[in-house]
């Protein structure tokens, strides 16, 4: 069996090498012609799966390690009977545990309360749902807004998109669909943008193309009244270096690299592959190798925060962080390309992604109270933090 890897997925080789020989590739240099005797395809988001990358093959099962799946061409897939699996919600602490970083610095830096303020969270899915799960324990009066949810389970609990836009905080946790009832293709479009007002927080960590970037810009060089944190980028990885320039908080499309994300969608995919193997080979030596492997973490030397009282929460929850994941390095890491030359900064979009830290998630981490505060203790717990 010929396993075709994106070089890139964490613990492939472990995972995967006793099913056959593996071939790690970078994701964007994944072609047809490479393909051509492949049994397997495994990838991440980099790859566009479609007709072009696999007629004329002999793959049968395609999986991508990630929770978004518009890179892939799902009915093609169907239509040619190549099985697919994805690794949906794997990385989805990892992205509101991001979204609460780049709130914390911002508040705490503008010394702004969490209480008495909105946040719209426009998709509760897998990872819209824990952001609201997160900022309701903060103290934010949370609204959210997913249509297709809404069909589903009633309006009680929904608001429309124009209400969306008048909270203080809009995130955006959307897939992208470039057509359709529910299409999010530039769902923020220039239009939207003017109703936005001055001062507003607008997080992008779904797609790039969810926010009409051009739009922004324009917005942000007229105006600069919005507090902007970008994690997406439309035409990744050739992002527009000038609308860097001009926003508040910007990063590689890393919100949810963490290390249990990223395992975590190799660990999901792994079960997915058993899971095929041991339907179509019964009794086969490769379904023998089912469940075997086990991801691995490395241990965390100071998993112990210490913290004296702070009468101000978001300083002393932003303080906490910053000994987790400081969201300003990566901010900074991103910025070095802008003085790059051009030709040079996909690749530094890329790299910062392919060499991205071992950034560990919340639950990792005891928070030592140095003061007895109920509130405080049931707020970090809320945010999966132990605390003593």
């Amino acid at each position: 069996m010929k396993i075709v890897v994106d070089e890139n997925i964490p613990q492939a080789r472990e995972a995967f090498e006793s099913f056959g020989e593996l071939i790690f590739l970078n994701g964007r240099e994944i072609t047809n012609k490479v393909l051509r005797d492949a049994d397997v395809l495994l990838v991440r988001a980099v790859t566009k799966v479609d007709e072009e990358l696999l007629r004329r093959t002999k793959v049968k099962f395609v999986a991508t390690v990630t929770s978004g799946t518009d890179h892939v061409d799902i009915n093609y897939l169907k239509k040619n009977k190549i099985n697919f699996a994805d690794a949906s919600g794997c990385n989805s602490y990892s992205v509101a545990e991001f979204v609460i970083s780049a709130i914390a610095h911002i508040f705490s830096k503008n010394n702004f309360p969490f209480q008495g303020k909105t946040i719209g969270v426009i998709g509760v899915g897998n990872i819209g749902s824990k952001v609201v799960r997160f900022a309701d324990a903060l103290g934010f009066d949370v609204l959210m807004n997913d249509p297709p949810l809404q069909r589903t389970l009633g309006s009680q609990n929904f608001v429309s998109l124009d209400d969306i836009l008048q909270c203080n905080i809009i995130t955006l946790h959307t897939p992208l669909n470039l057509y359709g009832r529910d299409k999010t293709f530039h769902l923020i479009d220039e239009e939207k943008l003017n109703r936005i007002k001055s001062g507003i927080m607008l997080i992008n960590t779904s797609r790039g193309e969810v926010v009409d970037n051009l739009a922004l810009k324009r917005r942000l060089q007229t105006k600069n009244d919005l507090i902007t944190i970008l994690d997406v980028w439309e035409r990744e990885p050739a992002i527009d270096y000038k609308l860097l320039e001009k926003i508040d908080i910007g990063t590689a499309h890393i919100a949810g690299y963490s290390l249990e994300g990223k395992v975590k969608g190799t660990e999901m995919v792994y079960k997915k592959f058993c899971e095929f193997l041991s339907t179509k080979t019964p009794g086969n030596k490769l379904s023998r190798t089912v469940n075997e492997w086990e991801p691995k973490y490395s241990s965390i030397a100071d998993s112990i925060i210490s913290i004296k009282e702070e009468n101000n929460f978001e300083k002393m929850l932003n303080e906490i962080i910053k000994q987790i994941y400081d969201i300003k390095t990566d901010d900074k890491l991103l910025r070095e390309g802008i003085k790059l030359e051009k030709q040079n900064q996909s690749k530094h979009f890329d790299e910062l992604r392919k060499n991205y830290c071992a950034r560990r998630e919340f639950n990792n981490y005891t928070v030592k109270l140095n003061f007895t505060d109920e509130e405080t203790k049931r707020k970090l717990k809320a945010l999966r933090f132990k605390v003593i």
